[in-house]
Order: structure tokens, then sequence, then C-alpha cells
């Protein structure tokens, strides 16, 4: 076992992120979380993304900012889900917000806010639709959505228009909370075109999951386009087996009466 975990060179702790990589951790997010907004979700899981919006809000590096885009290394990191709550909290706490699919190639958002993807983000881009003709308002309190929508052809470059600068300039004056789900920064050039337009870049990393090498990477590329880069978000832990996460785990479900925090104490 000890073997294995040698060889094992992907993120295992926080420190592993904030003494290699020189950036903050942000928000660490358990295994088995869901779609807040269904029956199946957890309660006590919505505290992560409490600590989460609480640390944004709070940056140094995130004052008066609006737009937050959130970008991983790579795909199958989590990154959509995390996004989805997060947004489905700040709306919960009173924020007015809106959640945009920017991912063209591979959106997702649409499947979790259970709207038709058809049309949104780039057919107005292109001049084919009104932007208040495809934002769906008021899905979940306070939150509203922009799917990305399709077109025939391809979607190379359309990102990086002034159609979209004027788009997120529109936004910012009716939300608290812009947010942006980009595609992987790594190998996708509109990752790197949305993150330099926004307040604040968040990088989603998944536990145990690529080579700490990967992350690395990511996190170099998005320091080359001098973007701001808030922190990091730490996804799927097993907060109660994971090494270097018992003290969280403990705060975690104490802090929200779950049964499993009860039986420990007992």
């Amino acid at each position: 076992a000890y073997f294995v975990e040698y060889l094992d060179t992907s993120v295992k702790t926080i420190d592993d992120i904030e003494q290699s990589m020189k950036i903050p951790v942000l928000g660490v997010i358990p295994q088995k979380v869901v779609p807040l907004n269904e029956a199946r979700a957890n309660p006590a899981h919505a505290e992560a993304y409490r600590v989460l919006r609480t640390n944004i809000q709070f940056s140094q590096k995130f004052k008066a900012g609006k737009t937050l885009c959130f970008t991983s290394g790579s795909m199958g990191e989590g990154k959509s889900l995390t996004l989805f709550n997060l947004g489905y909290i700040c709306g919960q706490l009173g924020d007015r917000t809106i959640i945009i699919d920017t991912d063209l190639h591979r959106p997702r958002q649409h499947r979790m806010f259970g709207v038709s993807n058809k049309v949104g983000l780039a057919n107005v881009l292109i001049g084919e639709a009104e932007l208040d003709d495809v934002i769906h308002k008021r899905v979940f309190t306070n939150l509203d959505f922009l799917p990305s929508g399709k077109l025939d052809g391809g979607v190379h470059g359309l990102l990086d228009t002034q159609r979209m600068r004027s788009l997120i300039a529109t936004l910012s004056e009716r939300y608290d909370r812009i947010f942006f789900d980009a595609p992987p920064v790594i190998g996708v050039s509109d990752a790197s075109v949305i993150s330099r337009e926004v307040d604040g870049v968040m990088l989603l990393i998944q536990h145990r999951k690529y080579p700490k090498a990967v992350s690395e990477r990511a996190k170099g590329m998005l320091d080359n386009m001098g973007v701001n880069l808030l922190g990091v978000v730490l996804n799927n832990i097993n907060v109660s087996r994971d090494q270097g996460y018992y003290y969280y785990h403990q705060y975690y479900y104490q802090s929200n009466y779950t049964t499993k925090s009860r039986k420990g104490e007992a």
C-alpha cells in the first residue's frame, strides 16, 4: 500500500496545493455530492458551498468583484456541478445570480437546470437571438441561467468578441454574481479568453484524480495569461477517510448535526 501511495503523484492534501503551487484553497467539496436542488441531496453538503461563497466574497483579490470564471486542468474534475451548487447557494442566500455556460464544446449546465440548450449564448453572439429571450429567469430562487446554445457551424473564437464583452458589462449591471462555466484550460482556448474578461478565476482540482503536474500546468497557464486567479476548489474528498481532512470532517458534520456526527459522539 505504501508503494502504491508513493507512486501516486496526484493532489492529495491542501498542503500539496498551497505549498507547491503557492495558491490558497478556498473550498473543499466532499464526495457523493449531487445538485442541491434535488430531493436526494444531503442538506449537510450545502455547508461546503456556503464556506466557498464566504471565502470568495472576502478574498482580498476579489473586492467588489462580480464576474467569476470556473475552470479546471482537464475534463471530469467536477467543475460544472461545483459551480451549479455554488450558484444555487448564492441565490438561496439572497444574491442575484446568473450562471452562464461558456463551455461551448461540452455544455452540461442545462442538464442540471432541466432546460433546453437549443438556443443560448452562442446564438446571441452571432446575432441570431436577443439576450433577454434566451435567459431562463428565476429557475431557482434568485438564480437565472444562460445556456451555451448550439450552432450548425463551428464556435471557435466566438467568445473573443466585443459582443461578448458588451454582454458581460450588461449582466454586471443586473446581477450581484455572474458565474461562467468555462472549459478546461489545457487544450481549449475558450477558457483563456473568458478568464481574461472576468474579475476573478477559480481553478477546480479533483482530489487524487490526475497527476499534480496537470494542476501545476493549468495554474502556470493561468498565471501566464495574467488573470486574477483567486484560488483552488479541491473536489471529491472522502473527508472521513483521507489523511489531512479529519478536522475538517469533524467540523463539517458537527456543525450540521448529522446522524453520523451524533453517532461519533456516542
